[in-house]
């Protein structure tokens, strides 16, 4: 049997059109046999958000969340607005992505995301799919990314290679045997090809 990745998750729980908190959503996890708390659910809730696969409503108390295709459906009342916040500027990193990083490997579009609010002891990556696309969340913060990726050149080498990992990670849960540690090496060796043959 295949492994869903946790927007797959989520995609098939709100695919019902009716908004859910993140409490409700993995509640349903639950009740599906997967073994989430309403963390793991509030975690790939606000990456999806980044990537505009989800929409947030806020509520005044715990916020709704339902998929973009379901937005004209939603009857909302006004919510108080917050108080201003004044922005505290985050401290300079040695790069940025770029607003919007893609690239194709054996036909499929990996977009990156930079999480610049994820600690130093979060991984240093993070990958999540849905339907034929997979993102990749990039921590900004791990002291691996703030030590050594000081330049261009080497933020694309760093990015080719999470593109290469993340695409081993969604092989693996799509696969339905067991792999073997050549047949892994294969994999990835698979990638890094056409990676190279297929830059963005």
């Amino acid at each position: 049997m295949t492994e869903l990745s946790p927007f797959e998750i989520i995609y098939e729980i709100l695919n019902d059109g009716n908004p859910k908190t993140a409490k409700e959503i993995a509640q349903l996890a639950r009740a599906k046999g997967i073994d989430w708390a309403r963390e793991n659910a509030n975690s790939s809730l606000y990456k999806m958000v980044k990537n505009s696969l989800v929409l947030k409503i806020e509520t005044g108390k715990a916020p709704l969340w339902t998929l973009p295709e379901f937005e004209d459906d939603l009857k909302l009342e006004p919510v108080q607005p917050k108080p201003k916040i004044i922005p505290v500027k985050p401290k300079p990193l040695p790069v940025i992505l770029e607003k919007e990083t893609v690239l194709k490997v054996q036909g499929l579009e990996i977009h990156f995301a930079f999480d610049e609010s994820l600690s130093p002891s979060e991984p240093y990556i993070s990958g999540d799919w849905l339907e034929n696309k997979i993102f990749v969340t990039v921590n900004g913060n791990h002291p691996f990314y703030q030590s050594f990726i000081d330049s261009d050149e080497k933020k694309k080498l760093y990015i080719a290679l999470a593109a290469e990992e993340v695409f081993v990670q969604w092989k693996v849960a799509k696969q339905t045997s067991k792999i073997t540690s050549s047949q892994l090496l294969e994999i990835r060796d698979l990638a890094m090809r056409d990676i190279v043959l297929n830059p963005n």
